[in-house]
């Protein structure tokens, strides 16, 4: 199944699609400002998007870093790669810690229970673990609950480049002012 790069619509439908089956757009790179300006990448797992309001979201646990980072500046990248239609799809946006306890409860509730297990832990993630220090918040759900972070991006930017063909394309999506404008680039 190929994806039309210049059509924002399918690219957003591809991404969909990522989050009720796996498929390579799944995984992403997740790009953020670290707390001295160096860029920090590391993997998530795309499980929301909605192309009508232009946002994707992902879950991590609320003391990582990235969280600490997308509190100092909400600027974020994400990369995704798809080897079998050679396609890459680069975002660009601002992400948000969502608070809302009704919006973190229904994405919570989305999760499967192996996800749900992998914030069931006092060890704070990225500590060495001779150093480990509890949390205070003891096992079970509502620790684990509270340890859990939803983080939506508003999505201003959708870069997608075709690689499959012996000539490339290249097509950028911008949203300016609610709307979205598309334009074909050398890639």
């Amino acid at each position: 199944m190929s994806v039309d790069i210049g059509e924002l619509e399918a690219l957003w439908g591809a991404l969909k699609a990522a989050t009720e089956t796996r498929t390579p757009f799944t995984l992403g790179y997740l790009g953020t400002v670290g707390a001295a300006g160096e860029p920090r990448v590391r993997a998530v797992i795309l499980r929301e998007v909605d192309g009508r309001s232009g946002t994707v979201a992902f879950a991590t646990d609320a003391r990582t870093a990235k969280v600490q980072e997308l509190a100092r500046d909400p600027r974020v990248a994400i990369t995704f790669y798809d080897p079998d239609r050679d396609v890459q799809l680069r975002l660009e946006g601002a992400g948000e810690i969502v608070r809302d306890a009704d919006l973190r409860r229904a994405a919570w509730d989305g999760l499967g229970e192996g996800s749900k297990r992998l914030y069931d832990r006092s060890r704070v993630p990225a500590t060495r673990v001779s150093d480990v220090v509890t949390d205070g918040l003891g096992a079970g759900e509502d620790a684990a609950f509270a340890r859990f972070a939803w983080i939506r991006v508003a999505v201003d930017a959708l870069d997608a480049i075709d690689l499959s063909g012996v000539e490339h394309a290249r097509c950028l999506h911008s949203r300016r002012s609610g709307h979205w404008a598309s334009a074909r680039l050398v890639p």
